[in-house]
This record gives C-alpha cells, sequence and structure tokens, in this order.
C-alpha cells in the first residue's frame, strides 16, 4: 500500500492503534503496532520510531504501560462496565428511534475498541425494543436546550395518540411556555416547564413535542412558579411526583397489611430512602412520606391485598370509592 498520510500523524495513528488494540489481556509489540500502521494507515516506520512516539505519549500523561511482554493503554475514555452501561441506557430508551439507537451504539462500541465488541452481542436486533419513530427528539433536545440557556420562551405543537396508533395535535393553536430543565423519568424524556398563565410546574413529553420554536420573548425566572421559589430540586420532586402528577405532596402514612417482603424495595424505588418506616410489633410495617395523592392513590391500589392507608382522609375516602367502582366493573 503506498504511503498515503504524512509521517507527521504518526504519534496520532500509534495512539488510535493502541486504544483500538490494546488492553491489559492484548497486549501489543513493536512489531504489531509496525504492522498495523502499514496496514491500517499505509505508513511505513522503522522500531526506533514506534518506540519514540510511545514515549512522547508517555510524557503527554497518556498511561501506557510497556514491558517485556508489550505495550497496551492502560486508561481508556470508558471502563468496560461504564461502556454497558451507557450502551443498555441507549438501547431501553424508548424515546430514541432505531436508527438512531444503532448509531449511537456504533460510537460508544467504537470506544471500547475491538474487544469490547464481544461485551456487545447482545444488540443484536432492534426490533425486540419498542422505539419511537423518527430522529426529532434530538433535534428538539437541541432547541430546548438553546432556549433554556438563552433563557428565552419556546412555542410548540403537543401531540396525543389516536385509536388509529398515530400522534394528532392536541389542538391547532400552539402552547407557549418558559423552558427550565430535561430530564428522564420512567422511560420518558421530560421537560419542566411552566405554561403561559399559569403559575405552576407543568412536565411535558419532549417526544410528543412538534414544531417547537425559540422566542424572542425572555422566559419567566424560576422563583416565581409555585414550588420554586428556592430553585427547581428535581431529584426531590421526583420522589414526590413518582408520576408526575402535579397536585400538591402531602403527608401520606400506610401500613403493610398480609406482609409481602418485597414491600420496602417497591417504596423505596418508587418514592426514594427518605421516606420513614416503623417496624410495628405486630411484625407489620408503618410508612410515612411527603407524595402526590394523586399518584399514592394509583401505587396503593395496585398493592391493594398488601397495605392501608391511614391518612390523610381524604385519600382514604378516595381510595374506598375506587374501590367501589372496581367491585361494580366485575358484577
Amino acid at each position: 500500500m503506498e504511503n498515503y498520510e504524512p509521517k507527521k500523524l504518526l504519534i496520532l495513528r500509534i495512539l488510535e492503534i493502541l486504544t483500538e488494540y490494546s488492553d491489559a489481556e492484548h497486549k501489543l509489540h513493536q512489531g504489531d503496532i509496525i504492522s498495523l500502521l502499514k496496514v491500517v494507515y499505509g505508513i511505513e516506520c522503522e522500531r526506533k520510531a514506534v518506540a519514540r512516539n510511545i514515549e512522547y505519549l508517555q510524557d503527554a500523561g497518556y498511561e501506557i504501560i510497556s514491558d517485556k511482554s508489550g505495550v497496551y493503554l492502560a486508561e481508556k475514555k470508558f471502563e468496560v462496565g461504564e461502556l454497558r452501561l451507557l450502551v443498555d441506557s441507549v438501547l431501553s430508551n424508548r424515546n430514541v428511534c432505531k436508527a438512531h439507537t444503532k448509531q449511537l451504539i456504533e460510537k460508544l462500541v467504537k470506544e471500547g475498541g475491538r474487544y469490547f465488541k464481544n461485551y456487545a452481542r447482545h444488540v443484536v436486533n432492534l426490533d425486540d425494543y419498542f422505539k419511537v419513530d423518527g430522529q426529532e427528539l434530538f433535534l428538539s433536545v437541541e432547541l430546548l436546550s438553546e432556549a433554556i440557556a438563552a433563557k428565552k420562551k419556546v412555542s410548540f405543537v403537543y401531540q396525543d395518540y389516536g385509536v388509529d396508533k398515530k400522534l394528532h395535535p392536541r389542538r391547532e393553536k400552539p402552547y407557549f411556555a418558559s423552558p427550565f430543565q430535561l430530564f428522564l423519568k420512567n422511560g420518558g424524556y421530560y421537560l419542566a416547564c411552566a405554561f403561559e398563565g399559569h403559575d405552576d410546574l407543568a412536565f411535558v413529553r419532549i417526544d410528543r413535542m412538534t414544531k417547537i420554536m425559540i422566542e424572542k420573548e425572555r422566559a419567566r425566572e424560576l422563583s416565581t412558579v409555585t414550588g420554586c421559589e428556592n430553585g427547581l430540586h428535581l431529584g426531590k420532586l421526583m420522589n414526590r411526583l413518582p408520576n408526575l402528577y402535579c397536585d400538591e405532596p402531602q403527608r401520606i402514612v400506610f401500613e403493610t397489611r398480609n406482609y409481602s417482603e418485597n414491600m420496602l424495595d417497591y417504596v423505596f424505588d418508587m418514592f426514594g430512602r427518605e421516606t420513614e418506616v416503623e417496624e410495628l410489633p405486630s411484625g407489620e410495617l408503618r410508612f410515612s412520606l411527603v407524595a402526590s395523592p394523586r399518584a399514592m392513590r394509583f401505587w396503593l391500589l395496585s398493592y391493594g391485598k398488601y397495605v392501608k392507608v391511614l391518612s390523610p382522609q381524604s385519600l382514604v375516602d378516595k381510595i374506598k370509592d375506587d374501590i367501589e367502582e372496581m367491585r361494580k366493573n366485575y358484577e
């Protein structure tokens, strides 16, 4: 192969070879590097040049280990576990369409080198995963991020699914809102915002937003939104609003009945470990937490055999009504 690259790129190509082909279990000899330089990049060089450039890279701070058994790049951008987590996160994220999922995973696998590919064999058939259609999500994220950084309002059309399994505009007139933050929750990608003419915080699915426009008008200050006077603390807020219902969080107390051994797991996964828990003399558990009554209502009903809500009374009454309506449905 003809030498189609200048020798001044030699140090860069050696670094790329060490990144792609070497790790602690796969060390390279200088002869291996020389062969790869010729085959992959069409560069011919001597052993002394390889050794010299490796020393330059070590002096520059790259953690390259060299001994009698060979040489390898010890420090990677990502560890194997980190890359697996990122690959699986992209794979399971339904907001990323199949085409973009494939592109992102290919980029991540490349970061791990050729030997990481064995860890990504489970990415074989994207048809097994539910994914949204189209690649608009990333453009929407970019636009919303730009609007948040510039503190500008946005306008958009919001869509809902119809019986034809297609998205349709909820209304012809666009919505106007002040955007504050993007976040992932329950497998969905959301925008925390305040709609024009409303003082409460709202949450909007980004994959349902179309025709997003950054407006010239300045967004309202977050401190003027109800409940955000001291900032937006999403971690605590998500525990209190697990289903993103925007009713006022209340102190809710409930006890286990017919004790389920996994109830602690279920409660902590849904509402966080700030939940207060007390073991009763009977061996049952009493929980106390601050959360959305509406979200708590549906959660408690799903575990109705195992729990009994004690307060507030308004929630107790609502669950009783729900149970009665459910009974009527099966008559």
